[in-house]
């Protein structure tokens, strides 16, 4: 069996750790070992900003065939190889190939149908690739969509992903995020789109409903002063009183 703690691993831990990104316990499933990024630094340029990435493909893994030397590095691109067998009897299969970057959240890869994968495709290869848990109803779960653009939802993370032309709205609670006076996504987007949860269908690979959180309250603005804070004191314009000449008598009653 291959020996974990490499040279490589330590470095990938050091700096993920100076990037605060969280590291999945190393697992090891058929006498294979490899170190998986949760939240890779694939997503984001070397100034901070999130990249758009247009999701092309969206599935179901069935079941997942990696090398020995297979993980996510501290780049958030990929050493060794990862095969992504999309179907029961193995006709479809997704390779992704060394120094591709990519992230994973599923941290059930040695299980089958447990995860999906959504990937940014130039032909047959993988130019971008996410690996998430899989939830209920064959539906995947992403963060707050924040604008929606030529049939496309934009999500905060930066991931476009189609959508359907009715978006369903789901509050299992009060329906506060439903109603008149929400009469359009946009409004709903303003004041419940930051707290919600964004649901997608894996067999359309369609944004299909909104989950509402709790109302989105923007923080009170604070008004900034610009000047010199040093104060200075002016006394009241008021008119002096005059001196009192000693050599002057008083005036007789």
């Amino acid at each position: 069996m291959r020996q974990v703690l490499t040279l490589r691993f330590l470095a990938a831990i050091a700096a993920l750790a100076l990037l605060a990104v969280g590291v999945d316990a190393v697992f090891a499933s058929g006498g294979q070992q490899g170190s998986l990024a949760i939240a890779g630094p694939s997503n984001v340029d070397a100034d901070g900003n999130v990249i758009s990435r247009r999701i092309d493909v969206i599935s179901s893994v069935e079941r997942m065939e990696r090398s020995e030397d297979f993980e996510v590095g501290a780049d958030g691109r990929t050493v060794g190889v990862l095969d992504a067998v999309l179907d029961a009897d193995g006709q479809r299969v997704m390779r992704i190939a060394p120094g591709t970057p990519g992230e994973i959240s599923c941290e059930t890869l040695s299980l089958p149908n447990r995860c999906v994968v959504l990937a940014d495709v130039l032909g047959d290869a993988v130019v971008w690739f996410a690996l998430l848990p899989k939830a209920p109803s064959e539906t995947v779960e992403l963060p707050p969509i924040v604008d929606l653009q030529q049939g496309y939802a934009v999500i905060e993370n930066g991931w476009e992903i189609p959508y359907p032309p009715v978006i369903d709205r789901d509050d299992e609670t009060d329906g506060t995020c439903e109603g008149e006076d929400i009469p359009g996504f946009s409004d709903f987007l303003r004041r419940f789109g930051p707290n919600s949860t964004t649901i997608v269908d894996v067999e359309t690979e369609q944004v299909i409903q909104v989950q509402c959180g709790e109302e989105y309250v923007p923080p009170a603005e604070v008004e900034e002063y610009e000047g010199d804070l040093d104060g200075t004191f002016v006394p009241s314009a008021t008119t002096p009183a005059p001196a009192i000449d000693p050599e002057v008598e008083a005036p007789e009653s």
